[in-house]
């Protein structure tokens, strides 16, 4: 007997690549398992093709639009989406992802700045993958997990170090294999290293 899973358009986490350097290419290949909506930043296009992946949109300046529409014509069915110059091509990708009802995002991020953008969107579950590390939006200000001693875990924003005192570095080592709890009145980043 066989089993089958069937996958709904748009449940898997969507990808948006902001950066190909944010994270290992095995460790992004696990992300794209699911056949999941990849969004792409024009910069990252080549490489990302290099991968030998199906780019589904593009996030192009607006004055590179034409050139992007020329450039990946036998990439068909491909999206460009542009975005003015003073916006975070992020801000335009996670719209997007909200417009076709995505509830839940992996984005191979830049910089610290780009986690800031997570409040606007209480509707998606978001992580972002930056240096090697994942960082988990938890939104419900509540977070457990079990975890081996000697794990190293990361809070953001400082702001929430006076709920979390054993952060007060902005890191923290598990000392003991178990659950983890953390609670908070606030949402919260939480990063774990990636092996």
């Amino acid at each position: 007997m066989s089993s089958h899973h069937v996958v709904r358009e748009n449940q898997e986490p969507a990808l948006v690549i902001l950066n190909t350097n944010a994270l290992a290419f095995e460790k992004a290949q696990e992300l794209l398992e699911w056949m999941p909506t990849v969004v792409v930043l024009a910069s990252e296009v080549e490489s990302v093709l290099g991968w030998g992946i199906k780019v589904d949109v593009v996030l192009s300046p607006l004055e590179d639009r034409e050139t992007w529409v020329t450039r990946l014509a036998d990439q068909t069915p491909i999206k460009i989406l542009t975005y003015p110059p003073a916006d975070k091509p992020l801000l335009t990708a996670l719209c997007y992802l909200v417009a076709i009802k995505s509830h839940a995002v992996n984005v191979l991020c830049m910089h610290p700045d780009d986690f800031g953008i997570a409040e606007t969107f209480p509707s998606l579950d978001i992580e972002m993958f930056m240096e090697g590390r994942r960082w988990s939006w938890i939104k419900s200000g509540k977070w457990e997990k079990w975890l081996p001693a000697h794990t190293i875990l990361y809070l953001l924003p400082e702001v929430q170090w006076k709920d979390f005192p054993h952060f007060s570095s902005g890191r923290y080592v598990i000392k003991n294999d178990g659950f983890i709890e953390l609670r908070s009145t606030n949402a919260f980043w939480i990063g774990e290293d990636l092996t």
